[in-house]
């Protein structure tokens, strides 16, 4: 910015930014023309000085070099490492691995968004089953969009202008490339459709879908759920959440019932099936004997409990929509949103709201509850206004 004098001051003041670092300070002079002239010379200064900096670390770090170093120091460490390896490996290969950080401008996220955006969803499971017409999947959706480019991108940048001291003096405006996601569906299992769901679904995995309907764990909590974090003793569950939070969950004695028979099925998980045909798994490519036991899987998980929704005839329900139905089922019972919270581990109470929504139901009784409550206050204010009036007559 140009040189300027605050309020109270008589000399000129210079303020500006190379290399991601700011320069600021008086040019001790009263006429501008004086005071810029000190201004160019210390822009010149502080280019040399950037320079310099830069020489003094050698060669710029590259986007190959930043997403090796977040792997190492942050995201294998995560509860979605497999995820977050596949979605840098895909940030690399479009960047182009030995591009610098530096480089890296709202026209390069803009040009990575609008790639990622027309892209198709994959299911590589679906797409390699046999014998199945197979529709569309529809284009990648806004949330993963932001989730796997806008995001990530800035974790390792945040992380190297922070913690590695990387200058980016071009990185981007990142709320500016952020897609608008679409509000939250309303959606929970209601207590008919859970019947019909009972009657048609596998035993194996009846008690992980339960444990994820009343825990409102995420579907990778449970799949992954191992002994080592079931503590009968203190009864409590403990899981890593989304973020590395740490979660602790209540064994409840309707948790008992259901986690007790399954000791002794596999040494480390606690959830499994028995495997009903040898077939190689055409995602992990790894293969499964039939009649051995082995762990469910994130995508086996959600494979089966949509065969189940689809047979029991109901429509319009996601797997995710299990952890909506537990937040909504102890809202209802408790009326109490810190509560809920808590259940989902939740850091803001506002993310909680859009979990614990008011279905037409809920909706229906408050109305109902309120017309009573009002009809019943218009009948003791006609009340009292009937006593006015007779004690009046009798004064007269």
């Amino acid at each position: 910015m140009s040189v300027y004098k605050p309020k109270g001051s008589p000399y000129f003041l210079f303020d500006f930014q190379r290399g991601g670092h700011r320069f600021y300070g008086t040019t001790q002079e009263t006429e501008r023309r004086r005071a810029e002239a000190i201004e160019q010379a210390e822009i010149r200064k502080a280019e040399a000085q950037v320079r310099r900096d830069r020489r003094s670390r050698g060669a710029p770090m590259t986007i190959d070099i930043a997403a090796m170093r977040y792997w190492n120091e942050r995201g294998m460490h995560t509860a979605t490492a497999r995820e977050t390896e596949r979605n840098l490996e895909r940030l690399v290969e479009w960047i182009g691995p030995n591009t610098p950080l530096q480089d890296i401008t709202d026209d390069t996220l803009a040009q990575l968004v609008a790639r990622r955006r027309g892209q198709a969803k994959v299911n590589a499971a679906r797409v390699k089953r046999p014998g199945k017409p197979l529709g569309p999947l529809g284009l990648v959706s806004p949330g993963q969009v932001n989730r796997s480019v806008t995001q990530l991108l800035r974790r390792v940048l945040t992380r190297a202008r922070k913690a590695w001291k990387v200058a980016l003096p071009d990185e981007p405006n990142w709320t500016e490339h952020m897609l608008t996601e679409p509000r939250e569906r309303v959606r929970e299992l209601r207590h008919e459709e859970e019947s019909r769901l009972e009657a048609v679904e596998r035993d194996e995995y009846r008690a992980p879908r339960l444990f994820a309907q009343i825990t409102g764990l995420r579907r990778r909590e449970v799949t992954s759920l191992t002994w080592r974090q079931v503590d009968f003793g203190a009864e409590v569950i403990r899981v890593i959440g989304k973020g590395g939070k740490g979660h602790e969950i209540p064994i409840t004695p309707e948790l008992h019932l259901l986690l007790w028979p399954l000791r002794g099925q596999h040494e480390t998980h606690v959830f499994t099936y028995r495997c009903q045909r040898t077939r190689l798994c055409p995602t992990s490519k790894r293969r499964f004997v039939k009649g051995q036991i082995y762990p469910i899987t994130y995508h086996g998980f959600s494979t089966h409990v949509r065969r189940g929704l689809e047979k029991a005839g109901v429509a319009d329900f996601r797997i995710h929509d299990l952890r909506h139905t537990s937040a909504t089922r102890t809202l209802r019972a408790t009326k109490n949103l810190k509560i809920v919270q808590k259940l989902l581990n939740h850091s803001s109470l506002s993310v909680t709201e859009k979990y614990a929504h008011a279905d037409l139901d809920d909706l229906r009784d408050a109305m109902i509850e309120t017309a009573a409550d009002s009809a019943a206050r218009r009948l003791k204010s006609r009340e009292k206004s009937r006593d006015g009036r007779h004690t009046q007559s009798k004064n007269h």
